[in-house]
């Protein structure tokens, strides 16, 4: 091995080179039967019962919250009736994807990360080698599969909890007019939001996938080792959320404003 290769950035286009590598295969694997439905069913039904009532609780909190500083604010302005349209714009967007995907980064990758890591451990993926069983495409791709498609459906139930969170403390607790908020709501809020946070919750999905999958699946070094895949999961995910959700909102503004 080379003195390049040893050193950090030598190492981290290592691992560059390795996921992409990694995710390419999967894509391939993803599109070519056979396609294990029922274990991408257990997977998806695992992540929803994992993260679906976390997802739920904290975005009611934060649609509450953003409800109630929004307000303070445009009293000032004398604004109070466009507040439906803005929490719309924040919730639907950006927070309910974002803090959902993190949510489900932080348990539900974190689990499939140590579920496959663990598996790795014991040799149970090599045992599937021996027995002509493809371990990427039984074991990976269904659980890759389970959360593209689990975490647009969890962010949608979260912009709705997030909505009626702020609805509450606007019109129960604030005294805003439940036919205007709703009217605003209605009128301002266009379709291009919800798609913009639909699209950003399937990539995170796809993100947070591809990196538990992969550190899962090259889990080293016995129980430590599949710790350090969780603990990567969670930071990566992360860490690409928040950069793929820049690049993504710069796109989705230039092309629907």
């Amino acid at each position: 091995m080379t003195a390049f290769a040893q050193s950090t950035p030598g190492k981290f286009l290592t691992a560059l080179g390795q996921f992409t590598r990694f995710a390419g295969e999967l894509s391939v694997l993803a599109v070519r039967p056979p396609y294990y439905l029922p274990q991408a069913r257990d997977a998806f039904q695992a992540v929803a019962f994992q993260c679906l009532v976390p997802v739920l609780s904290i975005m009611t909190a934060v649609g509450m919250i953003s409800a109630l500083q929004g307000l303070s604010v445009m009293r000032i302005f004398g604004a109070e009736h466009v507040l439906s349209s803005l929490l719309a714009e924040s919730i639907l967007r950006e927070l309910a994807p974002t803090l959902s995907c993190i949510m489900i980064a932080a348990q539900a990758g974190t689990a499939i990360a140590g579920e496959i890591g663990t598996m790795r451990v014991k040799e149970e993926i090599d045992a599937l080698s021996v027995m002509a069983v493809p371990p990427k495409k039984f074991v990976v791709v269904p659980r890759l599969v389970a959360l593209v498609l689990a975490c647009p459906a969890i962010a949608l139930f979260g912009s709705v909890a997030g909505m009626l969170g702020g609805f509450l403390v606007a019109v129960l607790l604030k005294g805003v007019t439940r036919g205007v908020f709703v009217a605003n709501l209605l009128d301002f809020v266009r379709m291009s939001v919800l798609m913009g946070g639909i699209v950003k919750s399937v990539v995170f999905g796809l993100l947070i996938g591809l990196i538990a999958t992969f550190y899962g699946y090259h889990v080293t070094g016995g129980a430590q080792g599949v710790g350090q895949a969780a603990n990567r999961t969670v930071v990566h995910s992360i860490l690409a959320i928040a950069i793929f959700n820049y690049f993504i909102t710069s796109l989705w503004v230039r092309i629907f404003g």
